[in-house]
């Protein structure tokens, strides 16, 4: 009997330390993080600024009467494309009829006039615009008139499309909104858009240069100190960083511990420390 209690014993303790030894190989193998990666960059990190900014007709011809009279017939209304030489309407005169010509090609804009209204020779009796060409106007502070050069290419947004556009005016006083106005000039004979519409003006700024870059959720700060992980073999190395610039996807840092093409961590990292074991994850 007591054999049997001694064997019962025996078996007992067997299974346990099994047990104990299967748990601590579970918890080793828990403790391998599986983080994710991406390779570290170097280069110039950008900073898009947007300007607001109004189309405006490139040129505007108002066509005033050489005699005063009284409408006779008009031949054209309000945005209707005309071409040089056009008639657009016929004053009838105390010296007879006249024609009234288009004097170059555009849009007919205030257009207030109709058959049988009075025109003088003071008054316009419509506006031709050009809008083959459109001029963009902007306002900028003296902070950023640095941003902008005469005969340099931009991007234009309108409706959502961007477009290029060339600078080609920049004002060298203030005005009395103590702004700067600059132009830019844009061809529309394909789009055909307004003139009076709102627009945006791109400018890329260079924040920082030639310097390391990181995805921003690499990023971890505490305690007034930033730092992020990189893989080593298979373990994670802390790498304490100086951040220059910060965009929410992007970030430029200086380090001397780390180098273009090093694998840094952007998933996973926010559980482990310092020489913690790690597994990188499969890509899909």
């Amino acid at each position: 009997m007591k054999k049997w209690i001694i064997m019962l014993m025996l078996t007992v303790l067997t299974l346990s330390a099994c047990s104990s030894n299967n748990a601590e190989e579970g918890e080793e193998e828990e403790r391998v993080a599986t983080v994710e990666v991406t390779e570290v960059t170097k280069g110039d990190l950008q900073e898009t600024r947007n300007f607001y900014a109004r189309t405006m007709p490139n040129q505007t011809t108002p066509v005033i009467p050489q005699a005063a009279g009284e409408v006779d017939e008009l031949e054209v209304e309000n945005g209707e494309q005309v071409e040089e030489d056009d008639t657009l309407a016929t004053i009838q005169t105390q010296r007879g009829n006249i024609d009234i010509d288009a004097p170059s090609d555009g849009v007919v804009s205030q257009l207030n006039a109709q058959a049988g209204s009075m025109v003088s020779t003071q008054d316009p009796l419509l506006v031709i615009l050009d809008l083959d060409q459109l001029t963009i106007q902007l306002q900028v502070p003296d902070t950023q008139l640095s941003f902008f050069e005469e005969d340099e290419t931009m991007t234009l947004s309108i409706d959502g499309n961007d477009h290029e556009a060339t600078i080609e005016y920049i004002a060298d006083a203030t005005n009395d909104a103590g702004l700067f106005p600059v132009e830019l000039s844009y061809d529309n004979q394909d789009t055909d858009y307004k003139a009076g519409i709102t627009a945006s003006v791109s400018v890329n700024e260079t924040v920082a240069e030639d310097t390391l870059l990181v995805p921003t959720s690499a990023i971890i700060e505490e305690n007034n100190e930033a730092y992020v992980f990189v893989t080593n073999d298979s373990q994670a190395k802390r790498v304490d960083v100086t951040i220059q610039a910060q965009q929410s996807e992007t970030t430029a840092i200086e380090t001397d511990d780390m180098a273009e093409g090093d694998q840094v961590i952007t998933d996973g990292h926010l559980t482990i420390t310092d020489n913690s074991d790690i597994q990188v994850a499969e890509e899909e």
